[in-house]
């Protein structure tokens, strides 16, 4: 259970785990239920950044260790490039086709490149 952060929590019931105790938990628990498709909105929005940095691994793994296509929604770049073989970048209400990650960071789109900045 060391992959979710669980190393030591034994019978511990959920309320007494750590928040990221947590959040590993409910992320493992979608693998866990082998689906095909996992949708994830915002997943790691109300983690710090040192949580979010473990789960945004643990997303990372997970996925490509269950063979699984997991389509996730994000406003932070690098939840993406972490995470996303590709990626579709959805801007002034159109989603544009699929994009390999590293090619839309390398090459921004206009929009994409206001965003970051």
């Amino acid at each position: 259970m060391g992959e979710v952060g669980w190393d030591g929590s034994g019978g511990r019931k959920p309320a007494a785990l750590t928040g990221g105790q947590q959040a590993g938990g409910a992320l493992a628990g979608l693998w866990v239920e082998r689906r095909d498709l996992i949708w994830l909105d915002e997943p790691f929005a109300a983690h710090g950044a040192a949580l979010r940095a473990e789960m945004v691994t643990l997303g990372a793994d997970l996925a490509r260790a269950g063979h699984a296509t997991v389509l996730m929604v994000t406003h932070e770049p690098e939840d993406a490039r972490h995470i996303a073989d590709q990626v579709i970048l959805v801007a002034e209400g159109q989603a544009h086709p699929p994009v390999k990650t590293q090619q839309i960071f390398d090459n921004p789109p206009p929009q994409l490149r206001d965003y970051l900045g």
